[in-house]
C-alpha cells in the first residue's frame, strides 16, 4: 500500500463487522493506527487480532455503547490516551429496528434515531476537540441509498421508516458540519452505500437466486452487490490527503442504484414503449454512423 496515512489516527465506530472491519484494515495498511469499538464483544476482538495479523496497530474498546454519552467521551479520550490524538473519525456504528408508522411503537422510533444518528453526533462531539488540537482531521460519516431515494429498499417498501429518516438526517449533519469545522481545518464528508453483501446485508438482499437478490440488484447499472471493499476504498480516499480540497460532499457508492432513479437500466420493453413519443419530438441527426464514421455519400 502506499502510507498515505502514515502517523495518523483513526477512530471507526461498529468494527466488530462487516464495512467497518474493511475500513479498519484499509486505513491500518495505509500507516494508520487504529481504535475501534463495537458491542459484540468476540467479532470486535477478532477485527483487531485481523489487523494486528495483517501488520497494523488497533486497540478497541468492548462492549461499548455509544448512544451513552459518557462512552463516547471515553471512546475519544481513549484514543488520545493510546495514540497521542485523533486524526480520521469514520462513523459507521448503527442498529435499528423495522416496521411501517402503524406497527412501529414509539420506542422502536427512538431506538433507531439513538442507534443510527445520536450515537454519531456524540462521538463527533467528543472527538472534536482532539482534532483541533491537531490542527485539524478528517470526518467521515456512512449514509444510506434509502436516505436519499424512494422510501426505503427497495425504493418503493417502507418498512424501514426511522432508519431512513435517521440516514437522511446524517447527509444534512455532514454539510453543516463542513461548514461549523471548516475554521478549524475539519473536513467532513458522508459516503452513501447502496446494498453491500456483507453478512448482515445479506439478510435483506439475500443469497443468489433467490427472489430478495433478484429485488435488490433489480435497480442498480452495474448487476450486482456491493463488496465491503467498495466502500472502504471510497472511505480511504476522503480520509487521505487525496480529499484535502473535497468537504461537504456525499459521495455515492451504490452501483448506480441512485443516478437510475432505483430502475436499474432501462428495459427493451420500456424503451419500446416510449419508442412513438420520442420519435414524434426528436430529430435524428443521420449524418453519423452508430460507430462515429461519416455515413457514405449517396
Amino acid at each position: 500500500m502506499s502510507g498515505q496515512l502514515d502517523g495518523k489516527v483513526a477512530v471507526i465506530t461498529g468494527t466488530g463487522r462487516g464495512i467497518a472491519r474493511n475500513v479498519a484494515l484499509r486505513y491500518a495498511s495505509e500507516g494508520a493506527k487504529i481504535i475501534g469499538c463495537d458491542l459484540n464483544e468476540e467479532t470486535a476482538a477478532e477485527t483487531v487480532e485481523l489487523v494486528r495479523k495483517a501488520g497494523g496497530e488497533m486497540e478497541a474498546l468492548y462492549p461499548l455503547d455509544l448512544t451513552v454519552e459518557e462512552n463516547a467521551h471515553r471512546l475519544a479520550e481513549f484514543a488520545a490516551e493510546t495514540y497521542g490524538g485523533i486524526d480520521i473519525l469514520y462513523n459507521s456504528a448503527a442498529q435499528f429496528r423495522i416496521g411501517t408508522i402503524e406497527d412501529m411503537t414509539l420506542e422502536d422510533w427512538k431506538f433507531s434515531q439513538d442507534n443510527v444518528l445520536t450515537l454519531h453526533f456524540l462521538v463527533t462531539k467528543h472527538v472534536i476537540p482532539h482534532m483541533r488540537k491537531r490542527g485539524g482531521g478528517s470526518i467521515v460519516f456512512v449514509g444510506s441509498t434509502t436516505g436519499i431515494l424512494g422510501a426505503g429498499y427497495p425504493g418503493n417498501l417502507s418498512f424501514l421508516l426511522s432508519y431512513c429518516c435517521a440516514k437522511a438526517a446524517i447527509l444534512r449533519m455532514t454539510v453543516i458540519l463542513a461548514n461549523e469545522l471548516a475554521e478549524i481545518g475539519v473536513r467532513v464528508n458522508s459516503i452513501t452505500p447502496g446494498a453491500v453483501g456483507t453478512e448482515a446485508g445479506l439478510v435483506f438482499y439475500g443469497e443468489p437466486g433467490t427472489e430478495s437478490r433478484r429485488v435488490s440488484e433489480l435497480g442498480t447499472l452495474v448487476p450486482r452487490l456491493g463488496e465491503p471493499d467498495d466502500i472502504a476504498n471510497a472511505a480511504f480516499f476522503l480520509a487521505s490527503d487525496q480529499a484535502s480540497w473535497v468537504t461537504g460532499q456525499n459521495l455515492i457508492v451504490d452501483g448506480g442504484l441512485v443516478a437510475s432513479g432505483g430502475m436499474g437500466p432501462a428495459t427493451p420493453e420500456n424503451k419500446a414503449a416510449m419508442a412513438p413519443v420520442v420519435k414524434q419530438f426528436s430529430v435524428v441527426d443521420d449524418k453519423w454512423t452508430t460507430t462515429g464514421e461519416p455515413k457514405p455519400a449517396s
